[in-house]
């Protein structure tokens, strides 16, 4: 599967030093083979080519954890390993620790190699991982530090994060420049579950690869594995499971700042385009160089004076520079075009960071017209959060209108809506690219006056 492919791309890049931070989370829906991926192949491929790396393996269970471990040492002991080996390659095991001890939480190879592995709450005493040296040379492996029944849990969220802030790392031979790496891999149970705690407190330090259950257009990442129609049916009946073990964007607990009940939604486009005094185009662009969970956002707003706000379309990806230019310049013909019926976008908004500064540089060039770089002015907030409550005034009011999701066109709202609803104020979040793009039309509404007109009536 791509996903399959996408994963080991980012091992991949973690081995050989290239992935653009430290430490690597995945986060992807259960009974996905992210073990056997992640986890059993990964270590035995690895220390194919680094037979002296020093892995510990941990997980929410000794047992889980040992599994593991035991596969690893199958896989590097078996015929079909060894007959394809030779003198400068491959991993030869020394069954120190293993079967002639009569242990299973732990191996050797003859090179130098370890791997050890640790259930939460183990210690992990007399094992390190990571060599002392700049090339790979083994990292920490978590997979499933929460089981999915104590996702209500505090105490055990909270003691699955410091097993691996406080034991875990601790471990790590090489704490310098570049210290060992983690690979933590996971579903999502909850907004303060451990990956939510290490992206609000280390978010700098974690490159996340963020595998939802289906893309925006309804398709599965396995079909055959997974059913688009069964996770509608429990987007419906288990919201909670859905939003976080599914698509890897929990809502459960956390602290909301878009309320679901205050979003209003429109279905007649014609009239829409009548109400409409001003329509206008923003941006939220990602940085070029990375790739990770951010995206590029587009989306256009149309402006009932400044009584209500108007979501018309949006258009989200992960695009490089030339087609980042090439998909705007597409969005903004379309938007800019002159119909019968139809107030054509005017003002494009893209904020003043990122990939952002070059594109507005880049479309003057090209003779667009209406481009302008957006900041906050005084009376709008600096911050993300700050910016997001500010903006959360409006549509509390019902000023607020988007696209109905339930009508099969507009089927990309529901990822829209699903993402302000997961915005939390102590950015624990994982993606914001929509929201951000949202409370920019907003701040620029409100800046002209926009709330505190008579609220929009629909019939």
């Amino acid at each position: 599967m791509p996903f399959h492919r996408e994963i080991a791309s980012n091992l991949t890049d973690l081995v050989l030093g290239r992935l653009p931070k430290q430490n690597l989370m995945i986060l992807m829906p259960p009974r996905c083979a992210k073990t056997d991926l992640a986890n059993q192949t990964f270590m035995a491929w690895a220390m194919s080519y680094f037979p002296d790396s020093e892995f510990i393996g941990s997980s929410y269970g000794a047992d889980l954890a040992t599994d593991n471990a035991v596969d690893v040492r199958n896989t590097l002991s078996s015929g079909w390993y060894q007959s394809i080996v030779s003198s400068d390659w491959g991993a030869r095991m020394e069954m120190r620790g293993s079967r002639a001890a009569g242990r299973q939480d732990h191996f050797f190879t003859q090179q130098g190699g370890v791997v050890k592995a640790v259930g939460r709450g183990g210690p992990a005493t007399g094992f390190g991982a990571g060599k002392l040296r700049h090339d790979f040379g083994g990292c920490l492996l978590i997979d499933d530090p929460l089981k999915a029944s104590e996702n209500r849990s505090a105490a055990a969220r909270k003691e699955a994060y410091a097993h691996i802030t406080g034991t875990l790392k601790s471990r790590r031979n090489r704490l310098a420049d570049p210290a060992t790496p983690i690979v933590l891999i996971m579903q999502r149970l909850h907004p303060e579950d451990p990956a939510g705690m290490l992206l609000r407190d280390e978010r700098d330090e974690w490159e996340v690869l963020q595998i939802p259950a289906h893309d925006d257009k309804g398709v599965v990442i396995w079909p055959g594995r997974l059913s688009m129609r069964a996770l509608e049916q429990m987007e419906e009946t288990d919201p909670d499971t859905y939003h976080a073990q599914y698509m890897q964007n929990p809502q459960q607990g956390a602290r909301k700042i878009f309320k679901e009940q205050w979003w209003r939604y429109w279905r007649d486009r014609t009239e829409v385009e009548r109400r409409i005094t001003l329509k206008i185009i923003t941006a939220d662009t990602a940085f070029e160089e990375k790739e990770s969970a951010d995206h590029t956002v587009l989306q256009c707003w149309g402006f009932e004076g400044i009584s209500g706000m108007y979501l018309m379309d949006q258009e989200r990806g992960q695009w490089a520079y030339p087609d980042l230019v090439k998909n705007t310049k597409a969005f903004v013909a379309k938007h800019t075009e002159r119909i019968h019926g139809v107030t054509p976008a005017t003002e494009f908004w893209i904020e003043n960071k990122a990939s952002g500064i070059s594109l507005v540089q880049t479309l003057r060039r090209e003779g667009i017209s209406g481009v302008k770089a957006w900041e906050p002015k005084d009376k709008t907030p600096k911050d993300k959060v700050g910016r997001s409550k500010h903006s959360s005034l409006p549509l509390a009011a019902g000023r607020v209108f988007v696209p109905d999701p339930t009508l099969i066109e507009n089927k990309w709202v529901k990822s829209f809506l699903a993402e302000h609803n997961a915005f939390s104020d102590d950015d624990s979040h994982l993606n914001d690219d929509q929201v951000d793009a949202h409370t920019e039309a907003s701040s620029i509404w409100q800046e002209r006056g926009g709330g505190t007109g008579p609220t929009p009536v629909w019939t």
